[in-house]
């Protein structure tokens, strides 16, 4: 028998994907003033080293505490929310105002089982570091399953 690969599950990662960029686009107004919700969205590398996924985010001006991060159905969300300034709340006319501030999700889909009891987050001057230890695929692995043989034979015990 041949196992081909899910094919199916990249078509729904892809949907997944588009319904996550309309959503972006939907609730763009609710950034605070008129800064477009995608904008806020942090840009990221991912590197695998050994038996390790090494997620980096830039997320400069955002404290741990603002931050949050869930793992779950083989998707990383990463959100936070960079608050904005005390003057950009004052009765300031601004020349040009290019920061971006309000929340933000991202989310990072991950292709293999992963170990959370070993994972770890970091955030050092403005670099989220997350850091999943994988775990080696265990289906279409052949595993030996142990045969029990039963005597169906009735004993003379059995009989009385």
């Amino acid at each position: 028998m041949i196992f081909l690969p899910d094919f199916f599950a990249e078509v729904r990662k892809i949907e997944q994907e588009m319904r996550d960029l309309l959503e972006r686009v939907h609730h763009g107004a609710e950034a605070v003033g008129s800064m477009p919700y995608a904008n806020l969205v942090p840009p990221v590398d991912i590197m695998e080293r050994g038996n390790t996924l090494e997620i980096v985010l830039d997320v400069p001006g955002i404290n741990g505490e603002d931050l949050t991060i869930q793992f779950g159905g083989g998707v990383l969300v990463v959100t936070g929310r960079k608050p904005a300034p005390e003057y950009v709340n004052s009765a300031s006319n601004f020349v040009c105002m290019e920061r971006n501030f309000g929340t933000f999700r991202r989310k990072i889909y991950v292709q293999r089982p992963v170990d959370m009891t070993q994972s770890r987050a970091v955030l050092e001057n403005g670099i989220l570091t997350i850091t999943l230890r994988t775990q080696p695929e265990r289906r279409g692995s052949l595993r030996q399953i142990p045969i029990k043989t039963v005597s169906t034979k009735a004993t003379s015990e059995e009989i009385e």
